[in-house]
């Protein structure tokens, strides 16, 4: 029986990583940051501080923080991506994992054509775990 090939999508609102693999080894095939897109004018620190070219806040109107305002552009890129990456063939079955609010501005961009893909979400940040060890936290989702 032929092994499955997953393509892993893992996303914040600092950039993505797409990776390829099987029977858990995993091999990172593409990443960007958010800053490599001129329409996404965002910088994330994972220290909380969030820094945007949006204008100040005025008086007597609700405003949207830098990330809500950035977050669905990175993801319609990230989701360019993807389809480009799944696209080339290869894999048989798609995995996103990103923090509840990407994740959302994610499935909100994802074409019909994908989604049918998707064997699991994982509303998860695993942007900071390196390569080798991104597998033991898909263990078990979607049968992965």
């Amino acid at each position: 029986m032929k092994p499955v090939v997953t393509l892993y999508c893992v996303a914040d609102e600092a950039g993505f990583r797409l990776l390829r693999g099987k029977r858990g080894q995993m091999e990172e095939v593409l990443s960007a940051s958010a800053t490599s897109f001129d329409d996404v004018k965002y910088e994330f620190s994972k220290g909380g501080r969030n820094r945007a070219g949006t204008g100040a806040a005025s008086f007597g109107h609700d405003t949207k923080s830098a990330a809500e305002i950035e977050r669905p552009r990175l993801a319609k890129h990230v989701v360019r991506a993807l389809e480009a990456e799944w696209a080339k063939g290869g894999s048989d079955r798609l995995v996103v994992a990103a923090g509840p609010k990407m994740l959302g501005a994610l499935r909100d961009a994802m074409p019909g054509a994908l989604v049918g893909h998707i064997a699991a979400e994982l509303p998860k940040d695993l942007s900071d775990i390196p390569a080798h060890d991104l597998h033991t936290h898909f263990e078990g989702i979607g049968k992965v």
